[in-house]
């Protein structure tokens, strides 16, 4: 990672924290979840007011979620007429189970938010019931790591690659159960 960019944050303060935090959250390639990490430890350490860092990064990362999910509703139409029938059935079996998938995005498997954000517009999933998982699950997110932030300030850099990893890691198990789901209810081909 880029020195200049960590050095962002001491220097521009909350600012600079909510605009990583919503590029990250649209799913540029931005260190989100270390600048959490950071302004969690800067606030144990008073350099920044608690308070004023999680409404910071909460109002960014819903801003973000909230655009990727718009973006997806408007490609959506597209979708749908170009693969008709099976995005048809996505849609119905997102909306139904949806919720949990948009929850656990947010923290558990971050990689993934922003494609969930994207899916989540496109299915059509309701915008309320969107809102309350994501809003549920970016208070997680904030608070969770601003605690870890806080508690292994002196540690944080390696803190966050073994987070980092592990969140990677996860989202990879879900890719690959998922996919793996797909193939196994995949109809058989009949042999020749």
């Amino acid at each position: 990672m880029d020195e200049s960019l960590l050095a962002a944050l001491p220097a521009y303060g909350l600012p600079v924290l909510g605009l990583v935090v919503g590029a990250g959250c649209l799913g540029i390639p931005a260190p989100s979840s270390l600048f959490i990490l950071l302004a969690g430890s800067f606030a144990a350490a008073g350099d920044f007011q608690p308070m004023a860092v999680f409404l910071v990064c909460l109002g960014a990362a819903l801003a973000a979620d909230n655009l990727g999910y718009v973006l997806g509703r408007a490609g959506g139409t597209a979708l749908e007429s170009r693969f008709g029938r099976a995005s048809g059935r996505a849609r119905g079996l997102f909306v139904a189970r949806g919720g949990m998938a948009v929850f656990l995005s947010r923290w558990f498997v971050s990689p993934l938010g922003p494609g969930i954000n994207l899916i989540a517009g496109a299915a059509r999933m309701p915008w309320r019931r969107f809102f309350f998982y994501d809003l549920a699950g970016e208070v997680v997110w904030v608070v969770l790591y601003m605690a870890i932030g806080a508690t292994f300030s002196a540690a944080i850099l390696d803190v966050a690659e073994v987070i980092a990893n592990a969140t990677a890691s996860a989202a990879f198990a879900v890719v690959a159960g998922v996919l793996g789901w797909l193939l196994l209810r995949r109809p058989k081909m009949s042999g020749r």
